[in-house]
């Protein structure tokens, strides 16, 4: 689930999201929750403290459209983060293994395994792109390749 700003800068933040969970009757370690980039640049000591609450219950924290914004790379250090999402833009170019996209796809996946981070890789439409990724150490893939996106009335939630 993508967690908005506004909602990243709540002072009720950890109380609030798992108060919703809890009300919903789901689990927390169900739960995804997606900052892009840009979201993490607005993270203070209380968001910190808030998110390391939440992660504490066992929801679990991504950082969304990786490569794209303008974030330290500090922030995967210093923050509960557990998963990192390639952007698209670095996934449609890859399957030539010399371009910038490809190498930089290879460096974020190192990256992200040296930290301990699972991974997803977006935009994946071809299986050419499917393999390179998963051979760079892309874990999973989100993309056509696997299906259109769904409607949420029509997914069944247990």
């Amino acid at each position: 689930m993508n967690l908005t700003v506004a909602s990243l800068s709540r002072p009720d933040l950890a109380d609030w999201l798992l108060g919703e969970l809890d009300a919903a009757g789901i689990s927390p370690g169900r739960l995804h929750l997606e900052l892009t980039e840009t979201s993490v640049l607005r993270v203070d000591a209380d968001v910190t403290s808030a998110m390391e609450e939440v992660a504490a219950a066992g929801v679990r924290w991504w950082v969304d459209d990786f490569g794209t914004g303008y974030s330290s790379i500090s922030h995967p250090r210093d923050l509960p983060i557990t998963g990192m999402k390639l952007d698209r833009s670095f996934t449609a170019g890859i399957t030539d293994r010399t371009t910038r996209n490809a190498r930089l796809a290879l460096g974020l996946a190192g990256l992200a395994a040296g930290l301990g981070l699972d991974t997803i890789a977006e935009g994946v439409e071809t299986p050419q792109q499917a393999q390179l990724l998963a051979e760079q150490g892309w874990q999973m893939g989100q993309g056509l390749l696997f299906g259109a996106a769904a409607d949420v009335s029509a997914l069944e939630l247990a």
